[in-house]
C-alpha cells in the first residue's frame, strides 16, 4: 500500500500497536504525527523509522486533559498541512472488577478510551470535510465483543467504540469520510508482557498460556494489527465504512464460550 503524500495522526503511537502502525505508515511514505506521554519511547520509534520513505514526528499529549483533542488535531495540522488518516489507538486498561474499580480509574478509562476518540474524530472530521475525503480507524478489542472478568471499564469502552464507529460512519459518509475499527485479540505488546509478569510467569510461559486460547495457536505481532489498520485506511478499503474487523486469530469465531480464566490484554 502506498501512502506517499498522505498525512497521518496516530494516538498512543509510542509503543505496541500504535508504534507499529506509525512505522508502517512511514514505511509506506506517509508523514506521521504520533502522540503519547513518553518522549523517550517516542524517540525510539522515530529512530527505528529513520530509513523509511516517510517520517514520524512526536507530539506530547495527555488525552485525559479536557480540550486536548482539539489541540492535538490543530497542532498536527500545523505540522502536516492536512489530515488524511486518524488512527485512534491510545488506550488504558485497569485490571479490576466491578467492586474494585475506583471512580478515578473508571473516569480515566472513559476519558482516554472513549471521550478522546469522539472528540479527536470530530476535530479531524472538520478538516477532512473541507478536504472532501479522509479516513478514521478506531482500535477496539475483542473485549468490545465479549466481556471478561476483571476488566469492566475497558470492556465497556471498547464495546462503545464499535457503536461509535457505526454512528460516526453514518454521520460522516456524506462528506467522503470513512470510519472503521479493528478489534485485536491477544497481541504481544508491553501491556501483555506486564500482565504475564503479574501472574508470575516467564514471558515464554505467559505467551504460551495466552496462545493456547487462540484458534490459530499464537498471539499476534503488533505489525499484523498495523497491517489491518493500513488496509482499512487505504483505497483498497474504499467501499468499507462502519465496520469492525476482527484480528484475533479466530477467537471471536469461537464465541464467549472460549473466554479465558485470566483477563485479556491487547494494546
Amino acid at each position: 500500500m502506498d501512502f506517499s503524500g498522505k498525512a497521518v495522526l496516530v494516538t498512543g503511537g509510542t509503543s505496541g500497536i500504535g508504534a507499529a502502525t506509525a512505522k508502517a505508515f512511514a514505511g509506506a511514505g506517509a508523514a506521521v504525527v504520533i502522540t503519547g506521554r513518553n518522549s523517550g519511547r517516542a524517540a525510539d520509534v522515530i529512530a527505528s523509522a529513520a530509513d523509511a520513505s516517510g517520517e514520524i514526528t512526536f507530539l506530547e499529549a495527555d488525552l485525559r486533559e479536557p480540550g486536548i483533542a482539539e489541540n492535538v488535531v490543530a497542532d498536527s495540522l500545523e505540522r502536516l498541512g492536512r489530515l488524511d488518516v486518524l488512527v485512534n489507538n491510545a488506550g488504558v486498561l485497569h485490571r479490576f472488577g466491578t467492586l474494585e474499580t475506583t471512580p478515578e480509574q473508571w473516569h480515566e478509562t472513559m476519558a482516554v478510551n472513549l471521550n478522546a476518540v469522539f472528540f479527536l474524530s470530530r476535530a479531524a472530521a472538520q478538516q477532512m470535510k473541507e478536504q472532501g475525503e479522509g479516513t478514521i480507524v478506531n482500535v477496539s478489542s475483542e473485549l468490545g465483543r465479549f466481556a471478561d472478568v476483571g476488566t469492566v471499564s475497558y470492556c465497556v469502552t471498547k464495546a462503545a467504540i464499535v457503536q461509535l464507529t457505526r454512528a460516526l460512519a453514518l454521520d460522516l459518509a456524506g462528506f467522503g469520510i470513512r470510519v472503521n475499527a479493528v478489534a485485536p485479540g491477544e497481541t504481544h505488546t508491553a501491556m501483555l508482557e506486564s500482565a504475564v509478569r503479574k501472574r508470575g510467569y516467564t514471558i515464554d510461559q505467559g505467551l504460551a498460556r495466552f496462545a493456547g486460547r487462540v484458534p490459530l495457536g499464537r498471539v499476534a505481532n503488533p505489525d499484523e494489527i498495523a497491517d489491518v489498520i493500513l488496509f482499512l485506511a487505504s483505497d483498497d478499503a474504499s467501499y468499507i465504512t462502519g465496520a469492525t474487523l476482527s484480528a484475533d486469530g479466530g477467537t471471536s469465531a469461537a464465541g464467549p464460550g472460549g473466554a479465558a480464566e485470566d483477563p485479556k490484554e491487547e494494546a
